[in-house]
């Protein structure tokens, strides 16, 4: 039987490296934060980081580059990854 590696990504604010299956991957389009769509660049949250909204939103200002609010978009993001 063949076992294939599961792919590992890290959190872009604790630097934790975790599965693939088991994080948030978002992207900043015209300064917007959306779920990745498969076209362009993303990012990825761990669990414990989603918790820490102010934590995680000052490494999403580096990501994307800008200082637009994100905290309310990624609250909204969050509640929806943990309801899935």
């Amino acid at each position: 039987m063949n076992l294939k590696n599961k792919p590992i990504r890290t959190c872009i604010s604790c630097r934790a490296k975790s599965e693939q299956n088991l994080m948030l991957r978002l992207q900043c389009k015209e300064k917007l934060l959306s779920s990745f769509d498969g076209i362009g660049r993303s990012f990825y949250l761990c669990d414990a980081c989603c918790d820490d909204i102010q934590k995680s939103v000052k490494s999403i200002y580096r990501q994307c580059k800008n200082k637009a609010d994100y905290e309310v978009q990624l609250k909204e993001m969050v509640e929806i990854w943990k309801t899935k």
